[in-house]
Order: C-alpha cells, then structure tokens, then sequence
C-alpha cells in the first residue's frame, strides 16, 4: 500500500488549511523526479463525530479544486461537513500542480474572444489547420511543456488520489467526483478497489463513446437545454427575454447580428462579440439556475447594446477571475483527453462532414461544436500505454453510488447507466432534470440519499429517480 509522503499543513485563509504533496511524475520510476500536487482541507466542524476526510474533483478535466471549494464548501450539505475533512486537490497539469499554462493571459484572452463558428468553406479549412486563429496554442503548449504533457492522464491522477488517501491518514478513501471527476472515480476503483470506503460518481463521462459521439452528444444536450430555456421563456411574460412570446425568433436575429460582426460594450471596456455570445449562452445553459441571468443577458444585449452580462457569463465558463487571470482549465482539457485517449486526427472531409451534419441537426450550437476537429494534434508526445485510460471497468469495488440527471447537456444520462454497467454493484440515483450535476444543490431527494450513503455506506432502493 502506497504511504505517500508527509505534507506540511499551513493555514491559508477562512478557516482553510494547504498543503503540496510530492507524487512521482513517471509511477514506473516512483523515486525518480517528483511533482508537487496542490492541496486544501477544512476541518470536520465536528471533530468528535469525525469519519475521515471526504476528498473532492469538480471535474473538467483540469478543474482546479483547490480555488473551487473555497466558493463550493457551504453549499455541502452541514452533516457531511460535519463529519469529514473536507479536501480538494488541484489534479496534475491544473491549478498551481504544474499546470499546462501555454501562453500569457493577454494571448489568452485574445485567443478565447475569436469567433467559434466557421462562416465559409475558407473558413472552414482555417479552423481545419489552426489558420484561422491568432494563437497556435497546441504549439505553445508543446514548446512550453514538451514531455510533461504526456504524464497528466487520468491514470496518473487516480495514483496520484492514492498517494493523497495516504498522505490525509485514511486507510480507506471516500470520494466524490462530479463530471470528469467520475472517471478519476472510476479508474481509482479498477486499480485500488480494496482502498474504497465510499465512492459518489456525479453525472459521469460515458466511458463507451467515441469522440464523435461525444461531440454529437453535446451538441444534442446543449441544445436541447437551449430549446427548453426557450419554451420556458415563450410562456412566461416575466422572462426578461419574452421577446413578445416568439424568444426563438429573437435568439435568431441576435445570432445573426452578432455573426454579422456586432459588437457591444462591457464596463470592464472589452469587447463583447460573437464569441462571448456563444460561450455565454453555453455557461448558462448548464442549469436552469442561470435561465433568468441569459434571458437578462439576452434582453441587455438586444434592447440596450449592453454586453456586461453575456461578458460574465462567458468569463465564467473561461476561468477568468477578478483580477483579470485566467485559471488554465481550457487550455488542459485536450491535452488531459488526448493523454487518455491518444487518437489521430480525422481528415478533412470527415471534419466537413461532422461540421455540416451539427450545423443541420442543431442550428443555434451545432456550429460551434463542430468547429471543433476531432482527434489529437500529432505533435503531442505520446503517453505510455499503461498511463492511457484503456478499458475502466471493476468487479471487486465496494457499491458505488452514480447520479444522473436524465436530460444533463454535458454528460448525457446514458453515461450513468454505461458506469453502473462497468461497476459491479454499484447503484444509480436518478434526477429527472435538465442540468449537469445534482448533489449539493439543495435537492432534497438528491442530497439525502448521497448524505446517508456517505455517512453510512447505505446505498438507496433501485430504481430511485426524483423531479425538481
């Protein structure tokens, strides 16, 4: 069993402890040259009832836990944060764990405002090859980072989960990873499943897909979230974006302006474009917490020219802070796939084909989806096959807990279903809803049944699904 090395606690802020823990970057050579994960715990409120240490991946890949639970922590439900330590980590290649940070933040941003949708067969073919951007940032991450990016797949970050288990005290690990964070879950419970106290998998990655079906999947979820703000929208007359019952008509002729090359103002003076128009409704479209701030967004964007709202949302999915720095969650996100999953890239027509075929089926994103070529730039270093994702599936783990929501945009349900397929034993909570991620978001039928399976190792009934 993996000891792990000691950490040095420090206290850094409301009440939060930090910490680096040094894992190896090759686990074929385990004393060889080491990388520092970064780590943030808070205490069990309630130290007497304490169980052990609740360890948390918000997913992506590349979320950076250790900013997110600072802004996550009180929405965890008090028991659980009475009886655990609650830890988050920022996984290798993210946060400050010697992160894929390809270029400046000024790049970036000029970078992450250029259109996303191809508008001709040049264009096209630009988007094909990269042309048609100011900023190579495969090529700047492969200049900035060579070798490395080859070592931050998911396999090396369940070990690196292991080493923290370790590290925290725990003989055993309880875990709960929303998103991306279910296959760090998964993969820790196919290489150490007798290291399993408790393992709550939220909204999981179907591990079965292709990457085209992942794209269409997407496209599909985000689009038919997009149709039900609108019909929510069209019949409700308080919805900022009503837009006199016909919200769809609207949406379209906004689109179409801003394809056009409108842009607006924002009080920060940055430019809001056809980029933010697209990455803002994809921010807001993961719940419908955030349909009345679109419909906002929408109707200043329209009526007033003011595009401060649509900014944030777009900043928020980004990973813009306050300050005007980005955190490098979209800069890691093919690098960390293309580390799982190494695939070469589709040709041309195919790229084409897949574009034409998301632009028909879904016209608002589809366009923006299939921009996006599938496959990975052959310029990347190759990983070793033992670190690449391969087949995750286990017999011999404890019962998993899996949630899913029935109409998720981001991880459709039928990954819940492929995940309980590869874990024996393991039982599905279902969500009738329409957002990504259920637990910790004040659901009472959704937080009760994680809570008691977490504090107990009680699994609910089978077959158990609750609505809004």
């Amino acid at each position: 069993m993996a000891t792990g090395a000691a950490v040095d606690w420090r206290a850094c802020g409301s009440r939060f402890e930090c910490a680096t823990l040094d894992v190896p970057v090759d686990y074929s050579a385990p004393d060889g040259e080491q990388v520092g994960i970064a780590v943030i715990r808070r205490r069990a409120s309630d130290p007497s009832s304490r169980i052990g240490s609740l360890v948390i991946n918000y997913g992506g890949p590349g979320d950076p836990g250790t900013e997110h639970l600072r802004v996550a922590y009180t929405a965890l439900p008090e028991e659980i944060r009475a009886h655990f330590d609650i830890v988050s980590f920022d996984p290798r290649g993210a946060g400050d764990s010697r992160p894929i940070d390809c270029v400046d933040d000024a790049t970036y941003e000029q970078a992450a405002s250029e259109d996303v949708t191809p508008d001709s067969e040049q264009a096209l073919a630009g988007f094909y090859d990269g042309s048609a951007f100011s900023v190579d940032l495969i090529g700047a991450c492969i200049l900035r980072h060579g070798s490395w990016l080859a070592r931050v797949g998911t396999r090396n970050v369940a070990r690196d989960l292991d080493r923290l288990r370790a590290a925290l005290g725990d003989r055993q690990l309880s875990f709960l990873g929303y998103s991306y964070g279910t296959v760090i879950g998964a993969v820790y419970a196919q290489e150490f499943p007798t290291r399993v106290r408790a393992l709550v998998l939220d909204s999981a990655v179907n591990l079965a897909t292709t990457p085209e079906q992942r794209q269409r999947g997407n496209a599909k979820g985000f689009e038919g979230a997009l149709d039900a703000f609108l019909a929510d929208c069209a019949t409700d007359a308080q919805c900022a974006f009503h837009s006199g019952g016909d919200p769809r008509a609207a949406l379209l002729r906004l689109r179409d302006r801003f394809e056009g090359g409108l842009t607006l103002a924002s009080n920060d003076l940055r430019v809001v474009g056809v980029s933010e128009f697209y990455v803002g409704m994809l921010a807001a479209l993961y719940t419908p917490h955030l349909w009345p701030t679109l419909a906002e967004a929408l109707r200043a964007a329209d009526e007033d020219g003011d595009g401060d709202l649509l900014r944030a949302l777009a900043d928020s999915l980004l990973g813009r802070r306050e300050d005007g720095t980005y955190d490098n969650i979209q800069e890691a996100i093919s690098i960390i796939n293309c580390a799982d999953r190494p695939s070469d890239r589709v040709s041309f027509d195919a790229f084409r084909l897949m574009f034409d075929d998301l632009s028909r089926r879904f016209p608002v994103l589809g366009p923006a989806f299939g921009g996006s070529p599938l496959g990975c730039d052959p310029r990347l270093p190759l990983p070793a096959t033992t670190e690449q994702l391969g087949d995750v599936r286990s017999r011999t783990v404890p019962p998993v807990l899996i949630v899913g929501v029935t109409h998720d945009p981001a991880t459709p349900y039928d990954g819940a279903i492929e995940l309980h397929r590869r874990l024996h034993g393991s039982r599905v909570l279902t969500l009738d809803g329409t957002q990504h991620t259920a637990y910790s978001r004040g659901i009472a039928c959704i937080d009760g049944p994680v809570d008691r399976y977490l504090l107990e190792l009680v699994l609910p009934r089978r077959g158990t699904r609750c609505g809004l």
